[in-house]
């Protein structure tokens, strides 16, 4: 039996890092993910990018904006 393994919270309006929307062309997908400084983020593919700390324990998790569901990490 798979676990399918979902975002629990409520769903992400925007970026905490540029703040711009999810749910659009470019953003169905956000991380919750650690930043370069430190603290963790709800951030868009182009921001984490920018962090250059990719995905995985302790780094963050890749979720479909529209499912909710845990894509990679």
């Amino acid at each position: 039996m798979a676990i399918i393994k979902r975002w629990v919270g409520s769903k992400p309006v925007h970026c905490d890092l540029c703040h711009n929307p999810f749910g659009f062309k470019n953003t169905m997908e956000f991380i919750d993910g650690r930043t370069v400084w430190g603290p963790w983020a709800i951030m868009c593919s182009v921001c984490h990018n920018d962090q250059r700390i990719g995905l995985g324990p302790g780094k963050g998790q890749k979720y479909n904006y529209e499912t909710l569901e845990k894509m990679e990490g």
